[in-house]
C-alpha cells in the first residue's frame, strides 16, 4: 500500500512561461506523433484528429505553459494509448495543488492524504469539485489523459484532482489561483485555497492509511512463507535488481519447492508496472508444475508485461486471479520509443509495435475472483485479497 501512496503523491511539476513558439512546436509534435506511431489513428480518423488540433492549436500561443502542457496531452489522448503520453518532470516549483491528495476506490475518490490541518477529512468520500460531480470529472477526463481503458483512467486522473492547472483545463476550476469547494457525501464541504508546491512540501503531511500491510514488498521481488504451507512471491517488476539476479531469485524459489510441499501459491503482481515479461517466464515453467492452490493478484498497477505474466499463470499455470482489473490492457500497443520536443525540451513517448496477443481478453484483464474493495478496509490496512487466499 505504500506504494499507492508514493504513487499518488507523485507531483507533475509544470512552470509558466518557459518558452516561445508554442504553435510550431505543437506542429512538430502532430507530424512526427502521426509518422513514429504504430498506428495513431487506430480510435479516431485523420479527419478527427485534425479538427481536434485545429481546436486546440486556436489559441495556443497565448496558452500559459501549464495550459500548453494539457493541450498536448489531450492530443496524444487521441491515440487511445497508456504507453503514448508527455513527460515534463523538470520545468520548475511554480506550480499550486489543493492540499488534499484523492484516490479511487472503483468510481468513488476518497480523501487519501492532505496537509494536517485537515485531518477529520481523512478517508471522506468527495462526491463533487465546485459544481462539478467525480462521474462528469472522470467524463472530461478522457480527452485529456491518454488511456485505453477506465481503470488507467482512474489511476492517472488521482494524481491531477489536485493540481489547479489540471482542473483549470477542464473548467472545473476558473483559474490556476482559484479557491475550489469540495463537497463530501455527507453533504459537507470544504473551501481549499491552491498553494505552491514548495510551501506544500514544507507543511506536515498525513495519511488516511493508519497502517500497512504485512504482505507488501517494498523491493523488486522476493519469495516468502507467510503460513508454513502458504508460499507468497512478490513481484514488483519486471526488470532485474542489480544486487539479487533474477536467475538467483529463480533458484531460490525452485529450492523452497523442493524442500516444502506448499497447499498454497501466492503470486503478486498488484504493484507491478511491467518490464520485460520474459524475466518471469523460467518462474511460471516451475510454477506450472505445482499441484496445489494457485493464486495472482492483480489490481489497477498492474500493467504492461506484468499483465502478460498474469494471464500466463492464468492460462499455463493454472492460478486463479484475485483482486481488482488491471490497468494495463492484455491487447495493446508498446515497445516505447520516444523523441524531445525543440522549443520546450519536453518528452513524447509512443508506441511503436501493437500486440494482439489474446482473442480471449480484450481492455483490462478481469480477475477470477474480484475482491471489492472499501475504504474502511483500506484504512486500516487490510489486504483483503490476501486475506481471501489464506482463508
Amino acid at each position: 500500500m505504500k506504494r499507492i501512496i508514493n504513487l499518488l503523491l507523485f507531483i507533475l511539476l509544470l512552470s509558466t512561461q518557459l518558452f516561445g513558439s508554442k504553435s510550431s512546436e505543437f506542429e512538430y509534435l502532430k507530424s512526427n506523433i502521426s509518422s513514429l506511431h504504430k498506428n495513431f489513428y487506430n480510435s479516431n480518423s485523420k479527419e478527427e484528429c485534425d479538427k481536434v488540433f485545429s481546436a486546440l492549436s486556436s489559441n495556443i500561443d497565448s496558452y500559459d505553459d501549464s495550459s500548453y502542457y494539457f493541450a498536448l496531452l489531450s492530443y496524444l489522448a487521441l491515440s487511445n494509448d497508456s504507453h503514448t503520453s508527455l513527460y515534463a518532470p523538470d520545468l520548475g516549483l511554480q506550480f499550486k495543488y489543493y492540499p488534499l491528495q484523492l484516490y479511487f476506490i472503483g468510481s468513488e475518490a476518497y480523501v487519501l492524504s492532505g496537509t494536517a490541518d485537515l485531518k477529520e477529512y481523512m478517508g471522506k468520500e468527495v462526491i463533487k469539485i465546485n459544481n462539478y460531480s467525480i462521474e462528469s470529472i472522470i467524463e472530461k477526463s478522457k480527452a485529456v489523459i491518454p488511456h485505453d481503458n477506465d481503470v488507467y483512467l482512474r489511476l492517472f486522473l488521482s494524481n491531477q484532482l489536485n493540481n489547479t492547472a489540471f482542473l483549470s483545463f477542464i473548467r472545473v476550476a476558473n483559474s490556476l489561483d482559484d479557491d475550489v469547494v469540495l463537497t463530501f457525501s455527507d453533504n459537507t464541504t470544504i473551501m481549499l485555497k491552491p498553494i505552491l508546491i514548495t510551501e506544500l512540501r514544507s507543511r506536515e503531511l498525513i495519511s488516511s492509511v493508519k497502517q500497512y500491510s504485512p504482505y507488501i514488498y517494498q523491493g523488486y521481488y522476493c519469495a516468502r512463507e507467510i503460513r508454513k504451507d502458504t508460499l507468497l512471491i512478490s513481484y514488483n517488476t519486471c526488470s532485474e535488481d542489480p544486487s539479487y539476479p533474477i536467475s538467483s531469485f529463480t533458484s531460490d524459489i525452485k529450492s523452497m519447492l523442493s524442500k516444502t510441499k506448499y497447499k498454497k501459491i501466492i503470486v503478486d503482481l498488484r504493484y507491478n508496472g511491467g518490464g520485460n515479461s520474459a524475466l518471469f517466464e523460467p518462474i511460471i515453467k516451475l510454477l506450472k508444475k505445482q499441484k496445489c492452490e494457485k493464486y495472482c493478484l492483480i489490481g489497477e498497477q498492474t500493467f504492461s508485461s506484468a499483465v502478460l505474466n498474469a494471464v500466463s499463470l492464468k492460462d499455463d499455470a493454472r492460478f486463479s486471479l484475485v483482486g481488482t482489473p488491471t490497468g494495463g490492457s492484455i491487447n495493446h500497443y508498446g515497445e516505447i520509443k520516444s523523441f524531445i520536443l525543440p522549443e520546450s525540451g519536453w518528452e513524447v513517448s509512443y508506441s511503436t509495435k501493437y500486440f494482439k496477443l489474446s482473442k480471449k481478453y480484450d481492455g483490462s484483464i478481469r480477475p477470477d475472483i474480484e475482491i471489492k474493495k472499501d475504504i474502511n478496509s483500506f484504512i486500516e490496512g487490510r489486504d483483503l485479497e490476501i486475506e481471501y487466499c489464506l482463508k
